[in-house]
């Protein structure tokens, strides 16, 4: 048989074969009666409050006590927390009456930002032991498992949406008047919210409104920045800003009616609130939606439980920091741009709870940006203004001192709540549940974090750990030195401060990893190379390890895949090194071993210093009463 008959006999199989099954399902459907009894006769979704008493400066602790004599079967797996955040901005710039800071200040991706570690104590036992920078973790788990369904359903709620890949500059010099860059901030920035091309043909004359013509994104050169945008930015922003009251009049700004039937914003929730008894305040009040699948393996995997009890302690990233911002200037009969637009850190963020990352991102101030709302383009000349931002649980933490001065906002929720659905079965489907399955034996993945400062461009040889037991995956996090991200010095509009990127409110660092590129990766167990290969390319990397990570069936099963992050992200951006340490023999498990990981950090046209994060998920199990709640040794 030629090759061509064999390709069209296998197009005929292919064919007949999808018939079959499309026939299989119309008879099926056509047979099936539907499911008219239920194996639960109750849900009710209950929730209990933080033992905090309206402190938030330290930890947060969740007791959950109360669900446990609740009487039914509480379903983990649904669980999430609640956390009521103000998200303030503060500006001599920002007026009273107006939006114009609508678009200043958004989150990092994922609403998890704002958790620091996590650590659970099932009855007096720890199953989930505490570990920093909990947030990157749960960032790199959700980009490799959601789908864009995910995204679609739970991204508003919990505050997702994946910034652009392609989006992202680097800065040396900060406040440089001859550089549009200089407008998105100092070292590695990804805050552009739409693309704005240049005008390359300025009018002579000052006649008919100073038209110009401009060039469009195509046009320009394929690096230039000007033409991206990071579209997740900007939807996260959307997610905060939708009040529909924008007038204060009950409509529309276009005058159109508002159907919530002029409900004030504060009364809204998700909705942005002006403080108008100070004219240079604007705060956004909404509550953070976290999963506790999200953010712990263990919740993903627990069964249905009746009486247990668990403690869960949370370190958080409050945050404040003070900046500066110009934007551009232009000559008024031309448009022709005199000064650049800047912006810039003044002091280092501080971070309250424990934490060590920066869950606020501030968008540029170049033109068509977020802050030219605050500081408008002006003509020939331009001032530069000076501004604070600070993200609070409950109310307003930074007020006073050298913080906010204006008074301190409330949350309408005053307090962190953790939510939980309670089923009752009926009388047989309990019985059944607890004759099948009265003990449960959960297996979960929980991690260590290491951290390694300051390694230089070229080869490394990390070790990581001496000795884990039962290791099923490795993950390396790439993030610039503080060292190396920008230049502290005076430029033309003040003093910069620069900070390590997970710091920076300019860029995505935490929701992402910095875009360092690694070759020749390999991670090394028990002194044994985990790839055969060294890992060179981009290719081999995302192929053979990253791609199949987390994702529903490995990715192997074509038209039903998750993950949100494809080659091109990964290139540009994702930089996430994978590795699967599962795969070993039975007689292996509980045997301690160490890890190393090992590579090229590639040299780029100046020589860096990176920080590593390195994540080891290792397999833990616990065994459980379903019955009674109690943990069985």
């Amino acid at each position: 048989m030629s090759p061509l008959s064999k390709l069209f006999r296998r197009f005929y199989d292919f064919i007949i074969f999808n018939n079959i099954i499309m026939d299989n399902l119309v008879f099926e459907e056509s047979i099936n009666s539907e499911l008219s009894q239920s194996e639960f006769v109750d849900k009710q979704w209950l929730y209990i409050n933080d033992n905090n008493n309206g402190s938030y400066s330290s930890q947060i602790i969740l007791d959950t006590t109360p669900l446990s004599n609740a009487g039914g079967y509480i379903n983990w797996s649904e669980a999430f927390i609640a956390i009521p955040l103000v998200l303030q901005l503060e500006s001599a710039a920002i007026a009273a009456s107006t939006t114009n800071a609508d678009f200043v200040l958004g989150m990092k991706n994922g609403y998890w930002q704002i958790l620091h570690s996590l650590t659970c104590d099932f009855n007096n036992g720890n199953i989930i032991q505490q570990v920093p920078f909990l947030n990157v973790f749960s960032s790199f788990k959700c980009l490799t498992s959601w789908s864009d369904g995910d995204v679609k359903n739970w991204g508003s709620v919990c505050g997702v949406a994946p910034d652009s890949s392609r989006s992202w500059i680097y800065n040396s010099i900060a406040g440089d008047t001859t550089v549009y860059s200089a407008g998105a901030g100092t070292g590695l920035c990804n805050n552009r919210l739409a693309p704005v091309v240049p005008i390359t043909t300025p009018a002579t004359t000052a006649a008919a409104g100073n038209q110009s013509y401009s060039a469009s994104t195509a046009s320009l050169d394929a690096a230039d920045y000007r033409g991206q945008s990071n579209a997740g930015l900007l939807k996260r922003i959307q997610y905060l800003n939708y009040g529909l009251d924008a007038n204060g009049a009950g409509t529309f700004n276009n005058g159109q009616v508002n159907l919530l039937g002029g409900l004030t914003m504060v009364q809204q929730t998700f909705m942005s609130y002006v403080n108008t008894s100070t004219a240079n305040t604007r705060a956004v009040i909404f509550d953070a939606i976290v999963r506790l699948k999200d953010v712990a393996d263990f919740f993903q995997k627990c069964p249905l439980l009746k009486g247990a009890t668990m403690r869960i302690a949370l370190n958080t990233n409050q945050c404040f920091f003070p900046f500066k911002a110009a934007n551009l200037a232009y000559t008024a009969t031309t448009g022709v741009v005199s000064i650049a637009p800047s912006l810039l850190l003044t002091a280092s963020p501080t971070i309250l709870g424990g934490g060590g990352t920066n869950p606020i991102m501030i968008s540029q101030s170049d033109a068509g940006q977020g802050l030219e709302g605050i500081a408008p383009t002006a003509a020939t000349t331009q001032t530069a203004i000076t501004g604070k931002a600070s993200l609070s649980i409950v109310r307003s933490q930074f007020v006073g001192g050298n913080f906010m001065t204006a008074p301190a906002i409330a949350a309408p929720i005053t307090s962190v709540r953790l939510y939980a659905p309670c089923y009752t079965m009926s009388p047989i489907a309990e019985q059944r549940y607890l004759s099948l399955t009265p003990t449960k034996k959960v297996v979960y993945n929980d991690i260590f974090q290491y951290q390694f400062n300051d390694v230089p461009t070229g080869n490394f040889n990390l070790l990581v750990s001496n000795g884990i037991t039962n290791v099923r995956g490795v993950v390396v996090v790439p993030f610039l030195n503080q060292s190396s991200n920008g230049i502290t010095g005076a430029g033309n509009w003040g003093t910069a401060s620069i900070t390590d990127t997970l710091l920076s409110p300019f860029a995505s660092s935490g929701g992402t990893p910095d875009p360092v590129a690694l070759t020749n990766f390999n991670i090394q167990v028990s002194g044994k190379n985990l790839f055969l290969q060294q890992l060179q390319y981009t290719y081999e990397q995302f192929v053979e390890q990253l791609v199949s990570s987390n994702q529903l069936n490995g990715s192997l099963t074509t038209s039903l895949a998750s993950g949100l992050i494809g080659k091109e992200d990964f290139e540009f951006l994702y930089r996430y090194y994978y590795g699967n340490v599962s795969r070993s023999l039975p007689s292996e498990d509980g045997v301690a071993k160490s890890i190393q990981i090992l590579g090229t950090i590639s040299t780029p046209a100046t020589a860096v210093k990176v920080n590593f994060m390195v994540f080891v998920e290792f397999e833990r199990e616990i065994t459980i009463d379903v019955r009674t709640g109690a943990r069985i040794a």
